[in-house]
């Protein structure tokens, strides 16, 4: 299933008042808080394809193609960065290019299915490899599931029963377009490597190794980079290293099987509710002192918050640091998945205002006391107060 976009219906045009102002700015950066654990745009070109995808998930399904002529005049910027915006966009599975004259010839929005979003972040999870963590998952899950049939309930079924292998990732060819050539031959020497922080050499190495120009090595990390499958270190040790974590790409497709299949957040934050109730008590269950006190030191974040919105963009790192000592990926995929795709369609207003922010304080000092074992602490409860001090804002 695919859809397109056209220029006749792109909202007062994607850099006017009627598509960007205060409000649609900060769920974009929530929106990257969760998706790539920090607010900031990696690039312009980053940017761009962040406000594109905005409006991909709040807009009418459209009939036509956009070209990068159109998104070089709606944004005001050159045909490079365009071509970079073109390929992270690509490379997160939001559009495809099609040919064709009639003007069909562009990038389409594409609709992905539930085996594309399933196998796309099964790949990226390794799940082939994690049948505890998938059964551990299930435990949570799986009871909050039974009455449900729709699309979301069905993704979340069909990741917990995955028990495919991974396809071999098949030769890219040199005569496409060639930093797309290149970041799928980098990708292809991450993928069979053990190590998740091998170094791959500076941008000058890449570009010497693989005989493209630099401009192609720079064009190929950045669409990675986007993906969060590497990261740029800077200085004299720096250069380009594999990412730890580079479920980026999922996480961008799974938003986009959510917003084309018109699951409401109402279903998205239930179901999150679960999946985040049940991280909190696996974290409990698997405290360490390094977790915890990384877990308290998100929590100072918040307490010393100069206002009620600081303090609520300081929660999500709160609520991350719990999320890794749980210790379960699929489980944390998920809440990032569904927290995305709430943040971008439902936020409400720039800010939190300072009584919602004291109850989102309130609530996770409930949950800080839970993680230190006291049983008493009323868990469900807790995690429920937090959603709701959020969801008539972001």
């Amino acid at each position: 299933m695919e859809s397109d976009l056209t220029v006749s219906s792109l909202p007062d045009t994607m850099t006017g008042p009627g598509f960007d102002n205060p409000q649609r700015a900060r769920a974009r950066e929530l929106f990257r808080r969760v998706i790539n654990e920090h607010a900031d745009a990696l690039s312009n070109s980053s940017s761009i394809a962040d406000r594109v995808e905005q409006w991909i998930c709040n807009a009418p399904l459209p009939h036509r193609p956009i070209t990068e002529s159109v998104l070089s005049k709606e944004f005001g910027v050159g045909r490079r960065i365009v071509r970079q915006t073109s390929r992270i966009l690509q490379q997160r599975g939001v559009l495809a290019p099609r040919r064709g004259g009639n003007g069909l010839g562009g990038l389409w929005v594409t609709a992905p299915s539930l085996g594309e979003t399933v196998a796309k972040a099964a790949d990226e999870l390794r799940l082939d490899q994690a049948h505890n963590v998938l059964n551990e998952a299930a435990h949570w899950l799986a009871p909050s599931l039974a009455s449900r049939n729709d699309a979301l309930s069905e993704m979340v079924r069909s990741l917990l029963r995955f028990q495919g292998v991974r396809d071999a990732m098949p030769a890219p060819d040199r005569s496409d377009n060639l930093a797309e050539w290149l970041a799928n031959l980098l990708l292809g020497k991450i993928s069979v490597s053990q190590d998740r922080d091998i170094f791959l050499g500076s941008l000058s190495d890449i570009s010497s190794d693989y005989g493209v120009s630099l401009e192609v090595a720079v064009e190929a990390v950045r669409i990675l980079a986007d993906a969060r499958i590497v990261k740029v270190r800077r200085g004299r040790a720096g250069g380009v290293f594999a990412s730890a974590s580079g479920t980026g790409c999922a996480l961008h497709v799974a938003n986009a099987y959510l917003a084309t299949q018109r699951v409401s957040t109402a279903d998205c934050r239930e179901v999150l509710d679960q999946i985040n109730t049940g991280m909190i008590e696996l974290a409990r269950q698997r405290r360490t002192l390094e977790g915890l006190n990384r877990i308290r030191y998100a929590f100072v974040q918040m307490q010393q918050a100069n206002n009620g919105t600081a303090l609520g963009t300081a929660w999500y790192s709160f609520i991350r640091e719990i999320a890794d000592m749980a210790a379960n990926p699929l489980m944390h995929f998920m809440a990032r998945a569904l927290a995305s795709s709430i943040l971008m369609r439902r936020t409400r207003s720039a800010a939190l205002p300072d009584d919602a922010a004291r109850e989102l304080l309130s609530a996770s000092v409930q949950i800080l006391d839970h993680l230190d074992d006291a049983c008493q602490a009323p868990i469900v409860a807790a995690q429920s107060r937090c959603q709701k001090a959020l969801e008539n804002y972001w």
